[in-house]
């Protein structure tokens, strides 16, 4: 005789343990809103975890928010409470304070995370904290946001983008934000660290620690993300169907790796 069937359908096990993405800039004329809503619907089907590493908000201006904004901060607040899935939101320097952000999208918002398995831990942080140009100088690191917002508004993408790019590297914080990050992981005893903050997805070694940057939604397809899946921790990109490699760098690093170095 046969076992009954049943009707419902399995679940398949989520692709992902862990998904990272960073600097999304709802608000700002550049966000990636339709890339990004198109990944957040596939991403909570697709991992255990996503973490949204800051800079979810361009600004606290709510004004500037469009429909296709409000759709991907709807599908995080959808999916704020499921037991099957852990969404964690890391504070960003542009979300402004924890209070109002969390009432929002109805999640805590954290200094740093630290995701765990039974194979890797990934300490997860901003980075803004180790970018000492724009603790040192926030006034006019105010009034250079003010003038971007003007300049993302009445220019064209391409001419926004490029100088923010150079106004990055003018600011020297990639590499400073790198270093930050990897001295305070390695003082406390991680071997992976992620950041957003810089807006340059990256992935290296430094002194034993793997540093991996998420980059950000501002950019041209395809938008850069961190996943976590087994041992590994690699960028990948958004649409999928992308090479995932980084230029000629390793689109991956594993704890075994790390011990061999």
């Amino acid at each position: 005789m046969n076992e009954l069937q049943s009707d419902e359908p399995v679940k398949a096990e989520p692709l992902y343990d862990c998904l990272v993405i960073s600097d999304l800039h709802l608000g700002s004329d550049v966000c990636q809103a339709k890339l990004l809503e198109e990944f957040l619907e596939w991403g909570v089907q697709h991992t255990r975890e996503l973490v949204i590493n800051g800079d979810i908000f361009d600004d606290l201006n709510f004004t500037r928010l469009t429909k296709r904004h409000f759709a991907c901060l709807k599908i995080i607040r959808r999916n704020s409470d499921r037991d099957d899935f852990r969404l964690v939101w890391v504070r960003g320097n542009h979300d402004g304070p924890a209070d109002i952000v969390s009432h929002i999208v109805g999640v805590e918002i954290l200094d740093e995370y630290v995701f765990r398995s039974s194979q890797v831990e990934l300490l997860i942080l901003h980075g803004d904290q180790f970018d000492t140009f724009v603790t040192n100088y926030v006034v006019l690191t105010d009034l250079a946001c003010g003038l971007f917002y003007y300049i993302q508004k009445w220019m064209p993408h391409r001419a926004s983008r490029w100088i923010r790019r150079i106004s990055k590297r003018w600011q020297r914080n990639g590499p400073r934000v790198e270093s930050g990050a990897v001295d305070y992981a390695r003082s406390r005893g991680y071997r992976f660290v992620t950041c957003g903050h810089t807006h340059l997805p990256t992935l290296s070694e430094l002194n034993g620690v793997h540093y991996i940057n998420s980059g950000t939604w501002t950019e041209q397809a395809p938008c850069p993300f961190v996943a976590v899946q087994g041992n590994e921790v690699r960028l990948e990109w958004w649409p999928r169907t992308v090479d995932n490699a980084l230029g000629s760098e390793p689109a991956a690093v594993t704890p075994s790796e790390q011990d061999s170095a």
